[in-house]
């Protein structure tokens, strides 16, 4: 049988009192909204069935209503209380529907999101008011691969991509006007240098051009030819472009007329997304044309889809290493090479070889070439100098000592070279020559050699060799009255490589 409802008049704008076929007494009254300046007539169960109580708890919320409309009480700290008492599941999903509204990609706003959940069960956060940062760092630093105790532990990297994710919602958190602070601001990320799991090594020239012909005269794989191969790994190593920025090139996509060629990619595609203009040399421009010519107008140059480029790549090392080891000339020789780790995927102190190594290689080239730190930056594409120079650049102790030449003589005693050249005779020196006064730099002229190295020349007699020209790429630029420098950086405001090369001073 239904209970009668009764109900509770009260009058002068105090609200009434309903009691429902549950029991519960619901509240009516008037509710102020902020934004439109107005009274609303308000529904609102009391969920109580004592009668005293419910009248208590609707004269509460009348007041309530009544200093809000007064302005005595915040209307933005009741939001913020209200967003804190809401489940972090809910924010997680408004969070994922921002992610994807902005433009990120379904695989990068399922990896955060992923991410997130994960940390903040592990970590039993219910409530976006109860982020707390030990509980969040405890979560993540007992992060495994793996289920089971016996899982071998996470790498600083996958718990600094976990930790960022939650960062991020929590920033979007007070953008979004759901928390007043970031309770992440002031936590470090873990150190990645000290628990590397995995390092990516760079190839050095010799092991590109291997790898290339390898290719170009290998079978199909994965449904890309040889030749196709050859030019991805030749466009990967000279402009730096990630896997899936070359896969969504077109002929399009090329600017190869005029004196600076270059490949765009799409805002769409880019890892930043925006437009990139990245810089081709001249002679990859030319192998270029030759090789687009045969592609279809729209078409994507490298194939529909472009996966598995690490295994892609590796069998072609695999190639160019057998045919390496056949070319020593006898069993003792192809032993000695096969206990190297030229053209392996994986070296000696564990580094890797992979897809991703054709970047590292083009930056590492590009920082050894004598390029600036911007110059460098902006050519990887970076948004951070040190990402550039701290993850990116692999240099060799042959790079480091070579770099030490610019350190200038405090002592006053030929360097190591020289000495032994004026032991042999061999050091070239001029000894009717005037040196200028107070400087160790010799007061001759200099020809530009190939290959961004610097030797001295004799005289004048170097120039009448030099051919002018107007080429692109690594080729020489005819200036007349002036010393030419082969592969100059473009920052260089003089020819004269005296006045910016340590390399040619010469000790008395």
């Amino acid at each position: 049988m239904t209970r009668a409802r009764r109900r509770a008049k009260r009058g002068n704008g105090c609200g009434s009192l309903i009691q429902a076929d549950s029991g519960l007494w619901i509240a009516y009254y008037s509710r102020w909204i902020v934004r439109d300046r107005k009274w609303k007539r308000k529904k609102r169960s009391t969920r109580t069935s004592d009668r005293a109580a419910a009248e208590r708890i609707l004269s509460k919320w009348i007041g309530d209503e009544r200093l809000r409309a007064e302005g005595v009480v915040d209307a933005g700290l009741e939001r913020l209380a209200a967003e804190g008492k809401r489940s972090i599941a809910e924010h997680i999903t408004a969070f994922e529907t921002y992610l994807t509204a902005k433009g990120s990609t379904a695989r990068h706003a399922g990896h955060t999101i992923g991410a997130i959940r994960r940390t903040l069960e592990a970590a039993r956060i219910k409530t976006l008011a109860g982020l707390a940062p030990s509980a969040i760092l405890e979560a993540v630093a007992a992060m495994r691969v793996g289920e089971g105790k016996d899982a071998p532990a996470a790498s600083a990297r996958t718990k600094n991509h976990a930790l960022g994710a939650v960062r991020a919602l929590c920033r979007w958190a007070v953008k979004d006007g759901r928390l007043t602070v970031n309770p992440l601001a002031g936590v470090k990320t873990f150190n990645v240098e000290a628990d590397r799991k995995r390092t990516r090594r760079a190839f050095d020239d010799d092991e590109l051009r291997r790898i290339i012909d390898a290719a170009e005269s290998g079978p199909v794989i994965r449904g890309m030819s040889g030749r196709d191969r050859a030019m991805l790994y030749r466009l990967a190593a000279h402009s730096g472009l990630r896997a899936g920025e070359l896969a969504s090139l077109t002929p399009a996509s090329f600017q190869l007329d005029g004196e600076h060629p270059a490949v765009i990619v799409a805002a769409a595609h880019s890892k930043h997304r925006r437009e990139d203009r990245q810089p081709l040399r001249g002679d990859l421009a030319d192998v270029l044309a030759k090789w687009l010519a045969g592609k279809a107008k729209g078409a994507r140059v490298f194939g529909d889809r472009l996966d598995r480029t690490a295994a892609m790549l590796r069998a072609d090392m695999r190639r160019a290493w057998r045919r390496w080891i056949r070319e020593a000339a006898d069993r003792a020789e192809r032993r000695e090479r096969a206990s190297t780790a030229f053209l392996r995927p994986e070296d000696a102190s564990g580094k890797v070889a992979d897809f991703h190594s054709l970047r590292a290689s083009f930056i590492t080239s590009i920082v050894r070439g004598g390029a600036s730190v911007k110059a460098a930056q902006q050519l990887a594409r970076h948004s951070d100098p040190k990402l550039t120079m701290n993850v990116y650049t692999r240099l060799g102790i042959h790079d480091l000592t070579a770099a030490l030449d610019g350190l200038p003589n405090l002592d006053g005693l030929p360097t190591r070279e020289v000495a032994q050249l004026r032991r042999t005779g061999t050091d070239d020196r001029d000894t009717s020559g005037v040196h200028n006064a107070g400087s160790n730099r010799r007061a001759k002229p200099c020809k530009a050699v190939r290959n961004g190295a610097l030797k001295l020349a004799d005289d004048a007699s170097g120039d009448e060799g030099e051919k002018a020209g107007n080429l692109r790429g690594n080729r020489t630029v005819s200036r007349s009255g002036a010393q030419q420098c082969v592969n100059a950086p473009r920052r260089t405001r003089t020819f004269d490589p005296l006045i910016k090369s340590q390399l040619l001073y010469q000790l008395s």
